[in-house]
């Protein structure tokens, strides 16, 4: 049997570091667990796309303007970036790269006593770091190289009792404002299309299936949204109404409409800021689509919100939070207001 060839020992060494992130994230406890698996999945991830190119007979080497290979200071051979390589290999616009970016930028803040706050944070956005990288596995290498034989469905209790609901509501005051405001500022910068996507965030409802049950049954099973038919389609569609229903009880609750945003920023700023101010922060920054818009419910959900019943746009605290930290500047205030600060 002829030798492998570089590519195939390099998605091996890939697997097995994707391998040792799940293991890591899902031991018990909450030691460096985030930093852990950040660490291992982006190594993950690097050698799946070296291999990649590997197999495509590609160019992994960083190169001079002469177009010769650069040595780093230990002698050897320097190779391309995770960015650089998911730059060349995703499309623009992929939520998978994005996904990459989010946590190549969070390994740099982590604050380890709050590491496990920041964990749950980010729960959805690990699960999704995962499921791309078997998605992709499988994409460039085929299906029998894929994971899922050798992974299992963990065991655990979070978000199952009122208790751990509070929990998980509660650890946002916990985490470092620093890491707060960097996820915000990130996410301000996708498109919607991108931040709402399972391959950026996994959010999965998660209902006990308690009809009769065959051998055939698995404890877990995974429906894709597309490949409902209409009536299921409805059914989930109930469900979620029912989840939204009970954390917002009231419509548009801690919402703001655009002159109670303006007053709050100008509060926060001591400066002047009207609601032609937040008319071009608006839409400087994109949070909402162009009235008579075809789509007007594509906004960024974190900072605002369509409000189909009185057909209106409302904005959240964390809009507020935002402009107040980026329009301190008065560099930024004039780029985005279109004139200087002036004080009240």
């Amino acid at each position: 049997m002829p030798p492998r060839p570089r590519w195939w020992h390099q998605l091996q060494a890939s697997k097995k570091e994707a391998l040792l992130a799940i293991d890591l994230y899902n031991r018990s406890g909450h030691e460096r667990q985030l930093e852990a698996f950040i660490v291992h999945m982006s190594m993950g991830w690097l050698r799946l796309m070296q291999a990649n190119v590997e197999k495509d007979r590609g160019d992994p080497y960083v190169r001079n303007k002469r177009g010769h290979r650069v040595r780093h200071k230990d002698g050897g051979w320097t190779m391309k970036a995770l960015h650089d390589l998911a730059a060349e290999l995703l499309p623009a616009g992929d939520p998978r790269r994005s996904n990459l970016d989010f946590f190549v930028g969070l390994r740099n803040i982590i604050e380890h006593r709050y590491e496990k706050d920041i964990a749950g944070l980010v729960s959805g956005r690990t699960q999704a770091y995962v499921l791309n990288y078997e998605a992709t596995l499988a994409e460039w290498f085929g299906e029998r190289e894929g994971l899922g034989e050798e992974l299992r469905f963990p065991i655990f209790i979070s978000t199952f009792t009122g208790d751990a609901v509070a929990a998980v509501k509660g650890l946002r005051k916990r985490v470092p404002r620093g890491v707060l405001d960097w996820v915000q500022d990130f996410d301000a910068k996708l498109d919607p299309a991108v931040t709402s996507a399972p391959q950026f965030d996994f959010r999965v409802f998660l209902i006990p299936h308690t009809g009769p049950k065959t051998q055939a049954d698995a404890a877990m099973t995974f429906v894709k949204l597309e490949e409902l038919d209409s009536d299921q389609r409805a059914a989930m569609e109930h469900v979620q109404t029912i989840i939204r229903d009970k954390h917002v009880p009231v419509a548009n609750l801690g919402h703001l409409k655009p002159a109670e945003v303006s007053s709050k920023v100008a509060t926060g700023l001591g400066q002047c800021f009207s609601v032609n101010d937040h008319t071009s922060a608006w839409r400087h920054y994109e949070v909402r689509p162009p009235n008579a818009s075809a789509k007007p419910e594509a906004t960024k959900s974190q900072f605002c919100v369509w409000d189909q019943a009185f057909r209106q746009y409302v904005y959240t605290e964390a809009w507020v939070n935002y402009l107040i930290r980026h329009l301190a500047d008065p560099a930024t205030f004039e780029g985005v207001t279109g004139r200087a600060p002036m004080t009240t």
